[in-house]
């Protein structure tokens, strides 16, 4: 099937200005990013920007990218208008895959894996989840939690996400993963193409003002978002700090 992968990267940033073209290890984080997701089987790869900064560097290292809007509120809607272009274009997808500009680590292999899930035509959107084995993660509100439908063939679906602890362990536990299986989410989505486009008139829902989620928009409206485990750990950079953790991953790799 013809999927695309879209990038959204903004250079504006309130913890850091200027992300996707910080240098990591010789490389610039929006190419890392960039390559990583050109080693799977989308059909197509794309960065949507709003800065001239960020698609000049791209089209530097031959990467393929459109500017879009700068009023936009969240990635989806970059994307919305990144898919828009190409289909005015005469493109066709059927899926579309949002790959976080600042997650330089994202295995390829997940990717493909999240792709595969719309082999079922009823599909609405897919999205990674991973099995929390820290306590620090699951008391970390930066760690969004996700409690989930059992799996079935390796597919579960997300009943809620949240930036709190969920489950709420009722019995007074020391480790609580020693009594639960607890996941976090992993920001990289895909959508059929129809959900995609649809999202364009949802709007913002009351959890997901009260959360700051946006997934919580699509579960309050009846879009079902299927959730497949990966054993990745997504280390995003979102902060300068983030750098150096990231380059010694890359060197022990």
């Amino acid at each position: 099937m013809n999927s695309l992968i879209v990038i959204p990267a903004r250079y504006q940033s309130e913890r850091f200005p200027g992300k996707p073209l910080e240098m990591i290890a010789g490389k610039s984080l929006i190419e890392r990013v960039y390559w990583k997701c050109s080693k799977s089987k989308a059909t197509d790869v794309i960065v949507a920007t709003d800065d001239q900064r960020i698609f000049d560097h791209v089209r530097s290292f031959d990467g393929n990218v459109c500017m879009t809007s700068t009023s936009h509120r969240n990635g989806t809607e970059r994307i919305i208008e990144a898919v828009e272009r190409l289909m005015d274009a005469g493109e066709e997808y059927e899926v579309i895959i949002n790959v976080q500009g600042d997650e330089p680590l994202i295995d390829h292999k997940d990717i493909n894996d999240l792709i595969d899930v719309f082999e079922d035509d009823e599909t609405d959107i897919a999205t990674l989840v991973k099995q929390i084995d820290q306590v620090e993660d699951l008391n970390n509100k930066n760690v969004v939690k996700v409690v989930l439908t059992e799996f079935e063939e390796g597919i579960a679906d997300a009943l809620y996400f949240s930036r709190l602890p969920i489950p709420y362990l009722r019995d007074e536990a020391s480790n609580p993963l020693d009594h639960h299986d607890y996941y976090k989410h992993i920001g990289t989505y895909a959508f059929s193409i129809d959900v995609l486009m649809s999202l364009k008139t949802v709007p913002v829902s009351s959890l997901e003002s009260a959360e700051k989620l946006e997934q919580l928009r699509w579960l309050q409206n009846h879009y079902v978002v299927s959730a497949i485990s990966t054993s990745n750990d997504a280390v995003g950079v979102d902060t300068p700090e983030d750098v150096a953790i990231v380059e010694n991953i890359l060197k022990r790799k």
